[in-house]
């Protein structure tokens, strides 16, 4: 590859980084994403407020779960959108809550799986109390393979954190 080449590849990558120019959460921080990203606004880190995350591509699973006993719609985000817009290079996401329970979840799942993060349940925002603000809620009822305890165990509630990792497949 010629040195033109490169140069010309290297400015198409520096500028498509900064497309994704992230700005500061003006209200309360909900989630925060560290690890293989290159677009961050607070240290190393890229935080997110409720308005932010809503700004996000939105996706709709109704389904029921071994939680809540009930059908429930939930509205949310990809992992997909998300991290795309922060640059990411990682396929393994460590997942945490706010009691600090932490699962792994691959990122091919929000593509071949169909989770997402919930941030609504029935058209309301999900409450701390109701296993917000944020849920991963895979469509259960759709695919009788994601009716297992590998998925129900990275259905994680009460998401706070995400650290992106890359892991050799």
């Amino acid at each position: 590859m010629g040195l033109l080449t490169r140069s010309l590849l290297l400015l198409s990558c520096l500028l498509s980084l900064s497309v994704y120019a992230l700005e500061k959460p003006s209200h309360k921080v909900v989630l925060t994403i560290s690890g293989a990203i290159h677009v961050t606004n607070v240290d190393q880190e890229a935080a997110f407020d409720m308005t932010m995350l809503k700004a996000l591509p939105q996706y709709v699973i109704t389904t029921k779960n071994p939680w809540t006993k009930e059908v429930h719609t939930y509205q949310g985000f990809s992992a997909i959108d998300l991290l795309d817009s922060l640059g990411n290079k990682g396929n393994l996401l460590q997942v945490t809550a706010l009691n600090k329970y932490m699962t792994e979840i691959p990122l091919s799942d929000f593509a071949e799986k169909g989770a997402i993060f919930a941030t609504h349940q029935d058209g309301i925002l999900m409450s701390v109390r109701n296993l917000g603000p944020i849920m991963v809620i895979y469509p259960f009822d759709t695919n009788e393979d994601l009716k297992s305890e590998l998925y129900y165990s990275r259905s994680i509630w009460q998401v706070s954190s995400i650290k992106t990792l890359i892991v050799a497949e």
